[in-house]
């Protein structure tokens, strides 16, 4: 899989952001930009997308359920279920449903 490209934050000053907070919002929400704002030069906070940050926060839960023993166990577990056969899969619930209407339009109705 390619690593996908990251984007650097632009740099701006607070007084910046102060006098240009739509335009720099609609950047944000609309071109995924990002923006580092400084403080007397000092990085003092990160502007993103929501849905940038959405993607931040399930990286952050897919790292905490790699470290985690239990989970990953639980995942070789349902591997191997699912080797052996012990599982339902797609075909076999597509089948079931069209048995299960099959026998319902040969069952007469009861008024």
């Amino acid at each position: 899989m390619k690593k996908p490209k990251r984007t650097m934050p632009k740099e701006i000053t607070a007084i910046k952001l102060r006098h240009n907070l739509g335009e720099i919002l609609d950047q944000v929400a609309n071109k995924h930009e990002r923006f580092l704002i400084k403080r007397s030069g000092i990085p003092a906070a990160i502007i993103l997308s929501v849905s940038d940050y959405a993607d931040l926060e399930d990286l952050i839960d897919t790292w905490h359920e790699q470290q985690d023993a239990a989970f990953q166990q639980s995942l070789v577990n349902a591997r191997h279920e699912i080797t052996a056969g012990k599982v339902a899969t797609i075909e076999n619930l597509h089948r079931d449903l069209q048995t299960k209407e099959a026998k319902e339009r040969r069952t007469p109705k009861r008024s």
